[in-house]
């Protein structure tokens, strides 16, 4: 089994419940912040393996640029549900 098998998702879900530790609650957007951390991880991953950067490396896994992508992706995610419709409640 490949270790990214078992970084990755490890890797989005304790960015996925500090952000959300952070925001304060819970809700429907989970979802699309997990798939949004997911996504970060990957991405960031990716662009530090393309770019040189290596902050925080375990193993091949770039850990500092790809949590820093998946909090950036959950907070465009976050930010663009609260453009979305409002309901108002009489």
């Amino acid at each position: 089994m490949a270790p990214w098998v078992v970084w990755m998702p490890l890797l989005a879900a304790i960015n996925l419940f500090l952000f959300i530790a952070a925001r304060g609650r819970w809700g429907r957007i989970v979802l699309p912040l997990a798939i949004a951390s997911l996504v970060g991880v990957a991405t960031g991953d990716w662009l530090a393996s393309v770019t040189g950067l290596e902050v925080v490396r375990i193993g091949d896994m770039h850990v500092v640029a790809a949590s820093v992508m998946a909090q950036l992706l959950m907070l465009a995610v976050t930010l663009l549900a609260a453009l979305g419709p409002v309901r108002v409640q009489d």
